[in-house]
């Protein structure tokens, strides 16, 4: 169903969220969700995996809008939000964990709730309030504020508390969330645990996740994970054809060096790459939602705009930035937080195949101990023992 048409149901529900704010709430119930109900990934996912081994005080489920991850997955803490068990637990919850936006579970239910916010990962560009700011569109502003007056419950960046990984972030996410600093918590992101202790990965992925027992046969392991070109006319496969990607002797290059590329692309592009792709044999489309099990195991990352890099820079192995189609993106978005070049001094840039591919060799040794993104990793590990904590905290 398309946003708009979503909006509109959802405000046709507006009754139903006056009901919902009348129901009794559990306080010892927590929600969690994500990716907008779709997929089983990013913070709540590990924050989820980690409840399930600390036995914590309060109760816990998943809700997901996705029938058929629901019937995979099997467990009593995982409920199917199109039922009669997945409403109650929604109704009753008082807190919700969540990673992109409100959608995430169902806003129409989410009444006389408290948000916490984990988000998905540090920003490269402006978002929510900062990003409207930075359009300069008055009077689209004052139209949303108007409309956020009356259906408050539907504004996507809604949240009471928001989890940061770092000091410098507090007033960006203030601001962005529109809530004060004091609500904005240096806890970290749970995904990032298991970048620095793959034996997280070893204990939950290798019974579901084949490829990853097969990376310690490679070398090197390079994973190029590109931005989704939201909103420009062209995706990965205009990033590969119009800046020399050639199947053939990029996979031959990667079997002189026992390397294997790993390409995640965005769902909506999966299908038409893994066609593109299929027949070269050091070249894998990787078709997990959650990229981070597969970082675990990256020696050498790729990408371009992605806040991912955020995160890797944590492992202090090597990245490389390939931001071929620069000045059109930023062209496209100019609202960035930083600049790009003076941040991400410290690493290489590469804006064609050829050097890229060319420059592997090199790039394998480059150490990122010291560098321009250390300061937005305050907590390094165990944030999912930290957010944990927290949670417990609220529940008392």
């Amino acid at each position: 169903m398309q946003t708009k048409n979503i909006t509109i149901l959802y405000m046709l529900l507006f009754p139903l969220y006056i009901l919902s704010s009348l129901i009794p709430k559990n306080k010892k119930l927590f929600i969690l969700g994500s990716s907008l109900g779709q997929h089983f990934a990013d913070n709540p996912k590990y924050i989820y995996m980690h409840l399930e081994k600390a036995n914590p005080s309060f109760e816990y489920c998943w809700i997901t809008k996705n029938k058929e991850l629901y019937e995979k997955k099997k467990s009593k803490n995982f409920l199917y939000l199109y039922s009669c068990k997945g409403i109650y637990y929604l109704l009753r919850g008082k807190y919700l964990v969540i990673s992109h936006q409100v959608n995430d579970l169902f806003p129409p239910l989410h009444g006389r709730k408290t948000i916490i916010q984990l988000w998905h990962g540090t920003p490269l560009k402006r978002l929510g309030y900062d990003r409207d700011q930075s359009l300069n569109k008055r009077s689209k502003n004052t139209l949303k504020k108007f409309y956020y007056a009356f259906f408050g419950y539907l504004y996507y960046m809604k949240a009471d508390y928001v989890i940061v990984s770092a000091q410098n972030q507090k007033q960006i996410f203030s601001s962005a969330f529109g809530i004060p600093q004091e609500n904005v918590l240096v806890l970290g992101q749970p995904r990032n645990d298991i970048l620095l202790n793959k034996q997280l990965v070893d204990n939950n992925y290798t019974d579901k996740l084949e490829f990853l027992l097969e990376l310690s046969s490679y070398e090197s392991i390079i994973s190029w994970l590109p931005t989704h070109r939201h909103g420009m006319e062209k995706g990965i496969i205009n990033l590969m054809d119009d800046y020399g990607f050639k199947g053939e002797e990029i996979n031959e290059r990667l079997i002189h060096s026992n390397s294997l590329l790993v390409i995640k692309p965005h769902f909506l592009e999966l299908e038409v790459l893994k066609n593109r792709l299929q027949k070269f044999s050091n070249i894998y489309v990787y078709t997990e939602a959650d990229p981070y099990p597969l970082l675990a195991y990256t020696d050498i990352l790729v990408t371009d705009y992605s806040s991912i890099f955020f995160d890797f820079s944590l492992t202090n192995k090597p990245i490389v930035f390939a931001p071929f189609d620069y000045k059109e993106y930023v062209n496209q978005f100019k609202d960035f937080y930083y600049d790009y070049d003076a941040l991400l001094k410290d690493y290489p840039q590469v804006f064609d195949w050829e050097t890229l591919i060319k420059g592997l060799e090199k790039y394998k040794h480059i150490k990122s101990e010291t560098n321009s993104l250390r300061h937005f990793n305050d907590i390094r590990d165990n944030s999912c023992k930290e957010v944990t904590s927290f949670l417990e905290y609220l529940s008392s």
